[in-house]
């Protein structure tokens, strides 16, 4: 079998198992990342499908659809089937290095373009309005963070200070990064670290962060998601390793006891992250009440 047969054998055992992409991807696939991609039920702007596939002599692949929690699902090619040649691996390789060349050129391209996006819509954005659902409902502090038409914009801003990309939240909650823009290794910050400063806090969410502040006077560091947490500890701890660290992590209850009923495992992606992002820098961790207090091993 060819390459493009073993790509079109991969996406149909997808669409077998209830992950049937809305958009082209057999391209995507070739060039053996992980890709992202909008599936048939998604809302706008979404892209709850994700897939890998590696061509190698014994083809295989992953994939799963977030929206569903369908967690990890696997296909290998049939065994039974011809190997890939010799010849075949070698033309793959070069696809994916040209693949990769041009998948950077154009994140770095998307960024840059996000970047001036940004920029610019932080600067016609106003003080946020007195009364904005979202702010009032999570009694917000306002006076950092701009409204533009009925969104707060929270900026994510690198080491540097450059605002690379904004969050916007609705008054309805519902919170959304610009298309394109960069979101790994950016953070922003609430509180300012004076020349005393000895202790700083790492939270996901802004709303969280901005709780936490008032009630200690620390500064905090808002990294935005889970998967961007790391990243962020891991730069800060080594921007300033003269401070102590404290994770504060976010409860997902609601998906752990989804992945429990469904797989039988318990996993909850703000907690377990905040516990290993606490034992690699050497933090202190504060869970939410209810949980146990303690530092990581």
């Amino acid at each position: 079998m060819s390459c493009a047969d073993h790509i079109d054998s991969f996406i149909v055992f997808m669409m077998a198992n209830g992950v049937e992409p809305d958009e082209p991807i057999a391209a995507r696939l070739a060039s053996g990342s992980l890709i992202r991609f909008r599936c048939k039920g998604d809302g706008k702007g979404r892209k709850n499908g994700w897939a890998i596939l590696y061509l190698d002599a014994r083809p295989a692949g992953a994939f799963g659809n977030y929206r569903q929690s369908t967690g990890t699902l696997k296909w290998k090619a049939d065994a039974s089937g011809p190997a890939l040649s010799v010849e075949e691996r070698a033309a793959l390789q070069r696809e994916w290095k040209e693949a990769r060349e041009r998948r950077e050129g154009e994140r770095r391209q998307n960024e840059a373009e996000a970047a001036l996006d940004a920029a610019n819509l932080w600067t016609c954005a106003r003080p946020v309005a007195p009364g904005h659902m979202y702010a009032f409902e999570k009694n917000l502090d306002t006076r950092p963070l701009r409204e533009l038409g009925s969104d707060i914009l929270i900026p994510m801003c690198d080491e540097g200070g450059t605002i690379w990309n904004l969050q916007r939240i609705r008054p309805t909650g519902e919170k959304r990064f610009l298309n394109g823009g960069r979101i790994n290794g950016l953070f922003t910050l609430i509180g300012e670290f004076t020349p005393v400063a000895r202790e700083a806090v790492f939270v996901e969410g802004y709303s969280t962060g901005d709780t936490v502040h008032r009630a200690t006077g620390l500064p905090v560091i808002v990294t935005f998601n889970t998967a961007n947490m790391p990243k962020v500890a891991r730069l800060w701890s080594e921007l300033r390793p003269d401070l102590e660290y404290t994770v504060f992590a976010d409860d997902d209850e609601a998906t752990a006891l989804r992945e429990l009923q469904r797989t039988g495992a318990y996993k909850n992606p703000g907690i377990e992250t905040a516990e290993a992002v606490a034992a690699e820098i050497g933090a202190k961790i504060a869970y939410p009440l209810g949980r146990p207090q303690g530092r990581a091993a």
